[in-house]
């Protein structure tokens, strides 16, 4: 294994572990300040808790990416696209 490989590895297991964290994070974080608003939405209109859920999947994805993709920037970890 050349050193390019190792470092794009390494890089790549600190992305990994920078998206567990985050993840871990985010689900704590919405689990405990969006559990009751959501039940109460899915059990008054769960077409609306549909939608809403979606909104906020694509939301928590896109943020995501966005906070980790500023880490790996600011920690200077090169990505392979």
């Amino acid at each position: 294994m050349n050193a390019r490989t190792k470092r794009l590895l390494r890089n790549f297991i600190i992305e990994l572990l920078l998206y567990g964290l985050l993840l871990t994070a985010y689900f704590f974080l919405v689990l405990r300040l969006l559990e009751e608003p959501l039940v109460n939405l899915f059990h008054l209109d769960p077409l609306v808790y549909a939608g809403a859920t979606l909104l906020l999947i694509v939301a928590q994805s896109v943020l995501l990416e966005r906070v980790t993709s500023l880490l790996i920037g600011l920690l200077g970890l090169e990505r392979q696209e």
